[in-house]
Formats: structure tokens, C-alpha cells, sequence
């Protein structure tokens, strides 16, 4: 007989079918993943878990957002904690490529998350998620030019754009299984050369 997970509260409960799903998803994809195997997964039987979401692709859409939201805090704290700027991306974009090489399945679940764009419920859970890291990484620059620590020229918005840009290569070359073309030290030398882009030269 499975063993089913304990009694928690709903909304502890949501946060852990929302975590095991991430999982699920990101070993395999949308379409064939069932709603026993998520249900499994959470420790809950299949009734209890249309409880908590209506539909798969209800609890997929909910699973994108949740994952881009803990990304996000994790990006803020950063910002938040640092006090520098440049210091806050060499952090963000370091972190973001050891937790890679963890076999993180927030990137598996993004990219193919891709795939399924053409529903505009998956389409906007994405936007989401970009925009709202682009908008963190903008405004940290535009407190960076404000310092006199970035180029005052420096369009903030494609810079931010630009260090996404290097995130989604590093996810890229992680999939195809070419990690030997950006080891550790050749990714901090592309974070050097992204901060000295964006840096004020000293007077």
C-alpha cells in the first residue's frame, strides 16, 4: 500500500504539490506526464490533488510562476544583501551556474516550458517570469549609474536583457551536454568582461 504523506495545511500543502510537480515536469514534459504520477509524487492520492488544482495544465501554469517567484526572492536577497551593484550580478550570475551544474530542474522546466508557448496561459507564466528578473537586474543597474558605478549611457533595460542572454547560454550548452565549453573558469572570465561593459571607467 502507498504511503501517504502526513496532514499538513493547505497552504503548506500546495507549496509541496507545487515543488514535487517542478520535479516531475522537468524529468519528462507536460504531455506526458500524468496527474497519477503527480499525485504520487506529492504523496496524495489523485481526487485530493484536483482539490488543490482544477486541471494539469492548471497546476503546470501554477508550477512555471511558483518557480520563477522563488528565483526571483532568491535574486532580491541577493540585490538586497550585497549593497554593490556589480558586486549583486557577479553574485546572481556565479550562483545561477553553480546551481546549474547542480542539475537544478528550474532551467529543464523553463525550456520546456518553450515548447508549450503557444498556450497563451504558459506563454504569459513565462513572460512573467522574464520581465520580472529583467526589471530586478534594470533597476539594480540604474542604482549602479546612479552610484557612478555603471555608465551613465548604458541602456539599463537591454543590459539586463543581455545578462539574461548569458544565463539562457549557459542553460543552452548545460542540456546539450557541452559543460567542457564553459567551465568555471571560463564563466567567470565572461562575467568579468559583462561587468567591465557595463562599468564606469574610474576617473
Amino acid at each position: 500500500m502507498r504511503k501517504r504523506a502526513p496532514k499538513r495545511p493547505a497552504h503548506e500543502r500546495r507549496r509541496l504539490i507545487l515543488e514535487s510537480a517542478q520535479t516531475v515536469f522537468a524529468a519528462s514534459s507536460y504531455a506526458r506526464v500524468g496527474t497519477a504520477g503527480l499525485a504520487k509524487a506529492a504523496g496524495i492520492s489523485e481526487p485530493a490533488l484536483y482539490r488543490y488544482f482544477p486541471s494539469k495544465r492548471d497546476l503546470y501554469v501554477s508550477t512555471l510562476r511558483a518557480a520563477g517567484q522563488r528565483l526571483l526572492g532568491i535574486w532580491k536577497r541577493t540585490v538586497d544583501q550585497s549593497g554593490d551593484p556589480l558586486g549583486a550580478i557577479w553574485t546572481i550570475g556565479i550562483g545561477y551556474y553553480d546551481h546549474l551544474r547542480g542539475r537544478s530542474p528550474v532551467m529543464r522546466l523553463w525550456f520546456q516550458a518553450l515548447a508549450e508557448a503557444s498556450d497563451p496561459s504558459v506563454r504569459t507564466a513565462l513572460a512573467e517570469n522574464f520581465a520580472g528578473a529583467v526589471g530586478l537586474l534594470e533597476a539594480n543597474l540604474e542604482d549602479g549609474k546612479a552610484r557612478g558605478l555603471i555608465r551613465r549611457d548604458l541602456n539599463a533595460r537591454i543590459a539586463a536583457w543581455h545578462f539574461m542572454a548569458i544565463g539562457l547560454t549557459f542553460d543552452l550548452i548545460h542540456l546539450l551536454g557541452l559543460d567542457e565549453e564553459l567551465d568555471r573558469p571560463k564563466v567567470e572570465e565572461w562575467g568579468r568582461l559583462y561587468l567591465e561593459s557595463i562599468s564606469e571607467e574610474p576617473s
